[in-house]
């Protein structure tokens, strides 16, 4: 009688570290998969910020080549453009520190989310 016994509880302990490793195995692969989402989606950003950047670069280069050509003068048109970025990042600075943390946030929250819809 005292083998039924023993090999029961030997049986429930066996159960018992397959279940813990399965659970340390399932949250393991549910970590990788969150964090292999969320280095795609800041992939993305990245890859969508350099391209604005570079768009709005040449924007930039072309407005002041065109107000350059305007004034008849091209370090005018230059430094005009310089002045308009000058005030938007002192803007930036002063005021726009809400806008950024709200769309920082949201965009953070958007991953998050979409992370939490698909387990």
């Amino acid at each position: 009688m005292p083998k039924k016994f023993n090999q029961h509880v030997d049986d429930l302990t066996k159960d018992t570290q397959d279940y813990i490793e399965s659970v340390i195995a399932y949250y393991k692969l549910d970590a990788y998969k969150k964090s292999a989402k969320a280095i795609s989606a800041l992939i993305r950003f990245i890859a969508f910020v350099a391209i604005f950047v570079l768009f709005f670069a040449f924007l930039l280069i072309g407005v002041s080549l065109y107000l350059g050509d305007l004034l008849h003068n091209m370090y005018l048109g230059f430094f005009c453009v310089a002045l308009f970025n000058l005030l938007i990042m002192l803007f930036i600075l002063t005021k726009g520190r809400k806008l950024i943390d709200k769309v920082v946030l949201a965009f953070f929250s958007e991953i998050f989310s979409d992370i939490k819809k698909e387990d």
